[in-house]
């Protein structure tokens, strides 16, 4: 699992700065607990555009992909309150 982590590492680094400083704080805090199945899926939800990622992660678009919608529950649990910014941006 060591190269998987290693790989979901790598794509999580993003060229929005948002997603970047969120994802880089989840990588600290969160990577080690997650089991294969979930590195896998957050590998796959990586693939994403980083629009259409931070609009999941932040809530301003619901998940349309079945299989990330866990992952993406899990990654809105895990970050800062981010209900204002979404109000304000709207």
């Amino acid at each position: 699992m060591y190269e998987l982590r290693e790989r979901v590492k790598w794509r999580s680094r993003r060229g929005l700065l948002e997603l970047d400083l969120f994802f880089t704080r989840f990588i600290n805090e969160r990577l080690e607990g997650l089991d294969e199945a979930q590195l896998e899926n957050l590998l796959d939800l990586l693939t994403a555009d980083d629009h259409d990622l931070w609009a999941m992660v932040n809530g301003s678009r619901e998940c349309e992909v079945e299989s990330w919608r866990d992952m993406v529950a899990l990654l809105r649990d895990s970050g800062p309150r981010l209900d204002g910014v979404v109000k304000e941006v709207s």
